[in-house]
């Protein structure tokens, strides 16, 4: 059976930088493939040029057959032919996927629309509600700043998969999602029989989806391996870190919702808060809780429950329609309370190398020379594991997983009293998240509060973290 996908010796070089070098790979109809490797390794830059997304400063060497067609000289004409129809995207980021001012309806009718065809309204919401998209006709009239991340992603796969083509490329499908919903989608996309390449920095997931295994460090293939290989022994040091760091991820239980708290003074008290968003519905239900120096407080609920809004409450960014949020006398002061966006990239300046932007919050509070700033987010960035990064670099050179590196970085700049981080390890690989959950933890023993919004298990158990369970019309507390 001759491959849907067909890469040989594939490069991928932005200016005098290469970034992935020969690399080659087959995937067969029905068949999923899973690109693993530490942020910035180079996946997202394969995924982007299999699509001749790569942009203009890219230089693509080897070649890309898709279905038999060599598309080493492909206009963007050709491109555009293939796009949709033989090949679906969902992309990283799926707040930079959609257009901002329009609806998410309008995003997903797009996907008819660039085929010539015209969209069917009913066509569109049955498939959101495939996907557990509640009140998909009135939830699709609304702009992608009123969805969550996870809906938003969920949408992107609605649309990579509109036209059942035959090679799908998901590029960390699963970031804001629970793992059982993840599960599910992709369950659904393979028994579509189209051939997948799944990007993904989430072993277990891939291990449960992928037939084979392909690990990129700095852009080399280091292994190339049946799924089933992955358990057994003589790895290459690469896989073996990312396996060890993934079963050493704790397996404990987070302290249960309504655990005391420590006796210290809350910093912010949270009393019956609801929100409602165009007056359609409620948003979050009523909530309670505080939020205390040297713990940290756990958002939890399903994609779309009101987790992000909760926290932009937290943080001053929206008022709740109903109850109270008391905030302690000691918070006026600027960067005491710090938020990390679930959205990493757009939260840092297009125009600004990653230094001042790291740099900023601490400028904020007392006058820093040029040099004084640069040798502050060098120590920062190290911190969260980028010292080998260039600090000259926009956001726009760096992986969705740095971005959200360099947005923790600034965020502990300000040394906060209060932490707000909303999927904070949503784009990390194993190695990353760890790394990122012994920090934080760190900082929460030093006597930070932290309040962190998440799908992920294992970032609440690490960072002992009181629960608080978010669900739209329903009273939660803890």
């Amino acid at each position: 059976m001759s491959p849907v996908l067909d890469c040989r010796n594939l490069s991928v070089s932005y200016g005098p930088t290469p970034v992935v070098h020969g690399l080659s790979f087959t995937i067969a109809p029905g068949q999923c493939l899973a690109l693993v490797g530490s942020s910035g390794s180079g996946k997202t830059s394969v995924a982007r040029a299999i699509l001749g997304m790569q942009g203009p400063t890219a230089r693509i060497g080897g070649q890309i057959l898709v279905e038999g067609r060599d598309m080493s000289r492909a206009t963007e004409r050709d491109w555009r032919a293939l796009r949709g129809l033989r090949i679906g995207y969902v992309a990283q980021d799926p707040f930079a996927a959609c257009d901002p001012l329009r609806s998410v309806g309008h995003h997903l009718s797009e996907a008819w629309r660039a085929r010539g065809l015209s969209p069917d309204p009913a066509e569109i919401s049955r498939r959101l509600t495939a996907i557990g998209i509640e009140d998909a006709p009135r939830i699709a009239l609304r702009a992608p700043h009123c969805w969550s991340g996870g809906m938003l992603q969920r949408a992107s796969i609605a649309a990579a998969s509109a036209h059942a083509p035959p090679l799908i490329i998901a590029d960390e499908p699963s970031s804001a999602l629970d793992a059982d919903r993840a599960d599910g989608i992709l369950t659904a996309l393979r028994a579509s029989g189209a051939a997948i390449l799944l990007i993904s920095h989430d072993l277990a997931l891939v291990q449960r989806q992928a037939d084979r295994i392909v690990i990129l460090d700095q852009g080399h293939c280091v292994e190339s391996l049946d799924t089933r290989e992955l358990g057994g022994q003589a790895h290459h040091p690469v896989t073996q870190a990312l396996l060890a760091a993934s079963q050493s991820l704790p397996e404990g239980t987070p302290t249960p919702r309504h655990a005391e708290p420590r006796h210290a003074e809350p910093l912010i008290r949270v009393q019956d808060i609801a929100r409602r968003f165009h007056g359609d519905g409620p948003e979050v239900g009523q909530v309670s809780f505080s939020v205390i120096p040297s713990q940290t407080t756990g958002i939890s609920g399903p994609s779309g429950s009101g987790k992000s809004t909760v926290l932009k409450m937290l943080a001053g960014l929206e008022r709740p329609d109903r109850g109270l949020i008391e905030r302690a006398p000691s918070l006026a002061r600027p960067g005491a309370i710090m938020p990390i966006f679930q959205n990493p990239a757009a939260s840092l300046d297009a125009l600004w190398p990653v230094w001042r932007s790291v740099a900023e919050p601490a400028q904020a509070q007392h006058r820093m020379n040029r040099n004084q700033q640069k040798d502050l987010a060098a120590e920062l960035l190290a911190r969260v594991g980028l010292a080998a990064i260039d600090p000259e670099a926009r956001p726009s050179e760096l992986s969705l997983g740095q971005c959200q590196r360099v947005a923790i970085a600034r965020a502990i700049a300000a040394r906060p009293a209060v932490l707000i981080a909303d999927e904070p390890t949503s784009a990390l690989d194993t190695l990353s998240r760890a790394r990122i959950g012994d920090l934080l933890a760190g900082l929460v023993a030093e006597g930070m509060a932290l309040v962190v919004a998440s799908h992920d298990p294992w970032l609440h158990a690490r960072l002992n973290a009181r629960r608080v369970e978010v669900a739209r019309a329903a009273e939660c507390t803890a």
